[in-house]
């Protein structure tokens, strides 16, 4: 497994995937914009096999090297396969329901991986829009966090917290980010950690939010975003 970048418990995956998103070569890139659009814009993707080729097709690019590119960033856990289905791609949108849902209009809707990615999807794909998922305490209580492309301004209620796992290099990043979660209140985080045997990582209290959420929305949104834009026609 991939080392974890040295980071405070909780942290270690925006490092990481910001180490790792830098790291990516162009034709990997458009090849995780393709992808994206596909899921931004129908909400699914073909499977794998018939995947490979409207890619090529897309993208204009030989078949073997589309395979190399999938293969490369399957390695680097910025696409994630099950069953001969892409699952989740550039460590932020995820193919089935997760609870959390980056909604962009009426007709668009994306499935988020965690909490993490609930905090970095607007700037990462550079558009306004609605976060929308229930409290991980009690599962009931609906949240939305209200975004634009420079990231959340709005949380409902204002009482929101959230929960970041630690990562310890031992599993892949991508199942570790999908656990955590966003609460109603600073009382539902703190029964759900102590529920769960106060896990490893990092808590954020509403009063904290505001703040720790623009900042690593931004961060991991910003490295993120090249993955994401460089289909001429993603707009």
């Amino acid at each position: 497994m991939v080392e974890p970048t040295a980071a405070p418990p909780g942290l270690e995956l925006v490092r990481h995937w910001c180490r790792v998103a830098a790291q990516t070569t162009e034709s990997q890139r458009f090849l995780l914009s393709h992808l994206a659009s596909g899921l931004v814009g129908r909400g699914w993707l073909h499977p794998l096999d018939k995947l490979r080729e409207s890619a090529a097709d897309a993208l204009g690019e030989p078949v073997d090297r589309v395979n190399a590119d999938l293969d490369a960033l399957v390695a680097l856990d910025l696409v994630t396969v099950q069953d001969g289905k892409v699952t989740t791609v550039g460590a932020l949108l995820a193919a089935r329901s997760t609870g959390i849902d980056f909604v962009l209009d009426a007709q668009h809707a994306v499935h988020l991986v965690g909490p993490l990615a609930a905090l970095a999807a607007a700037v990462a794909l550079h558009r306004k829009g609605e976060v929308r998922a229930v409290c991980a305490d009690d599962a009931t209580t609906r949240l939305v966090l209200v975004c634009d492309a420079s990231g959340i301004f709005e949380r409902r209620p204002e009482s929101i917290g959230l929960f970041l796992p630690a990562w310890d290099g031992q599993g892949s990043p991508v199942a570790y980010a999908s656990g955590g979660g966003l609460f109603r209140d600073d009382d539902a985080l703190g029964r759900w950690q102590e529920q769960h045997g106060d896990p490893p990582g990092m808590p954020v209290a509403s009063f904290l939010f505001p703040m720790a959420a623009a900042e690593l929305g931004e961060e991991l949104g910003r490295a993120l975003a090249p993955l994401f834009d460089r289909l001429p026609d993603y707009d």
